[in-house]
């Protein structure tokens, strides 16, 4: 009887070091199965962050290509002919307009503001330009694009698009009598004279995001001494 004991003791410990039952696998699987989603989600959640960075910065360096263009064009000012009216050389005419507009997208109000200029530039503004040359360039938003278009001297037109999407486009003028800064400029209202210094002021948006300002502001020279 005690050696009938004894194999039955045997034979119920073989039966314990049996291999998992089906219950376990499956709870098995489940478990790897949510580390698996939550990493997932944690790799998704990363690269999706990743690549709103990278198209958020690839907008602020074409908002920043945008200012530096405007700013460069604006500090070279120059009492010139009106080119764009096939005015004679030597004239002495400034152009220099500036119109306050704005325009509705979606339920937002954004600035749409014009610029329109004479300056000598010291850069090729197009393909038949020289390195430097006297042109009347103005600057608008044009399907949410910075564009540039300018009338060079010889009479041919460029157009270039420097930036986008752009939201919102804004500028003001300090007067050099009384130092206030106004939204229009007119030279022919002014008495042929431009303002001290233009304010520029470019405003970025994404969906559900704050909007992103980009502002500067460019003396004039020809206005600091006229």
């Amino acid at each position: 009887m005690k050696q009938i004991n004894k194999m039955d003791g045997h034979c119920h410990l073989k039966n314990n070091i049996q291999g998992f039952t089906l219950l376990e696998m499956m709870i098995s699987l489940g478990i790897l199965s949510l580390i698996f989603i939550l990493i997932y989600g944690t790799f998704n959640n990363v690269s999706r962050t990743s690549r709103q960075m990278e198209e958020d910065a690839d907008r602020y360096r074409l908002a920043r290509h945008g200012i530096y263009y405007l700013s460069n064009d604006l500090s070279m000012v120059y009492i010139t002919a009106d080119v764009s009216n096939g005015a004679v050389a030597g004239s002495s005419t400034l152009v220099f307009k500036g119109e306050d507009q704005e325009r509705l997208q979606g339920n937002t109000t954004y600035p749409n503001d014009t610029i329109e200029f004479s300056t000598v530039s010291h850069r090729s503004i197009g393909m038949d330009a020289p390195e430097s040359d006297q042109a009347v360039v103005r600057y608008s938003l044009q399907e949410n694009y910075l564009i540039q278009e300018a009338q060079l001297s010889n009479g041919r037109s460029v157009i270039n698009e420097l930036g986008g999407p752009i939201e919102g486009l804004s500028f003001r003028y300090l007067e050099k009598v009384g130092g206030d800064w106004l939204d229009t400029w007119d030279a022919e209202e002014k008495k042929q004279k431009p303002p001290v210094a233009v304010e520029i002021e470019l405003i970025l948006q994404k969906e559900d995001r704050e909007a992103r300002r980009f502002k500067t502001w460019v003396d004039i020279p020809v206005g600091l001494g006229s």
